[in-house]
């Protein structure tokens, strides 16, 4: 179960995931993030759709798996975090795929700055803008990067199940019967506690609700085209029996965005401060 984080801001985020970057990795390399490889990063993958020869921002690359997919997939893609390790990370991939991937350590909330405007055709995040003390600031310098007619698609853990309580509530035999969710409205930041990937390790992230996230997209000048909720596949489910809970009730939230226009909208940052319980 999460706790009020004490500290959420670009420092305590650098440092967090820098700390998380080795173990991170090489749990996803023992196999441990196959939610991941085999059920919402695919589902993304497929919402992007073709992104041959397009110039893509991949925003809170991490280590570099969405920034790879799509340039498996013809994309030139820039990635940018704020983490150096999980930078020299994503580089060690790099050096090994031949990726052609142009890598960046920096704070998403920076944007545009060090690009020129309207210089992508589409951005991407692949579950990190939760990650972002100042995600509206983020939406707006992505929105100036992308050209008249860009895409942002974009994905976070869902704001109706990730809640600051939440368990399963599970039979005598350990059998998940149905999911107990709480405090939905108590917005703010929230501590992490990651086990079972070779080291434990922490990291912060912003619970909002649904509305404040549409609020901030639109807010940003983004046009909503689509919301989906990624749902495991049949095939992803006889690989990992255990994506069954993902199959009844949805994690995560797709946001398919478009810019509409050339212009620049400078969003108030109204992000939710903490509430201790």
């Amino acid at each position: 179960m999460p706790k009020p984080a004490e500290k959420f801001d670009a420092e305590s985020v650098r440092t967090s995931w820098d700390e998380a970057a080795d173990p991170y990795a090489e749990g996803q390399a023992a196999g441990r993030d196959y939610y991941r490889y085999e059920f919402f990063g695919p589902a993304q993958v497929a919402l992007c759709g073709d992104v041959r020869e397009m110039r893509l921002l991949d925003v809170g690359c991490g280590n570099g798996y969405f920034a790879r997919e799509m340039a498996k997939r013809g994309a030139r893609v820039t990635g940018v975090d704020i983490s150096p390790r999980m930078i020299a990370r994503a580089m060690q991939y790099e050096s090994v795929e031949a990726r052609g991937i142009d890598y960046h350590v920096m704070d998403a909330a920076m944007l545009p700055a060090g690009f020129p405007a309207q210089s992508f055709d589409m951005a991407t995040s692949c579950l990190a803008l939760q990650d972002m003390p100042q995600v509206v600031k983020v939406l707006s310098g992505v929105h100036a990067l992308l050209r008249q007619g860009g895409r942002f698609v974009a994905s976070i853990t869902h704001p109706c199940t990730d809640t600051p309580l939440r368990a399963w509530e599970r039979d005598a035999a350990g059998n998940k019967r149905w999911l107990c969710i709480d405090r939905y409205f108590d917005c703010g930041p929230l501590q992490f506690s990651w086990s079972g990937w070779g080291a434990d390790f922490t990291t912060e992230a912003m619970h909002a609700t649904l509305e404040q996230w549409v609020g901030w997209i639109l807010a940003a000048g983004y046009e909503l085209r689509a919301l989906k909720e990624p749902c495991p596949t049949a095939e992803a489910l006889r690989s990992h029996p255990d994506l069954e809970d993902a199959a009844r009730v949805p994690y995560y939230l797709f946001f398919d965005l478009v810019k509409p226009d050339g212009g620049f909208h400078e969003a108030t940052d109204n992000a939710p401060h903490s509430r201790r319980r």
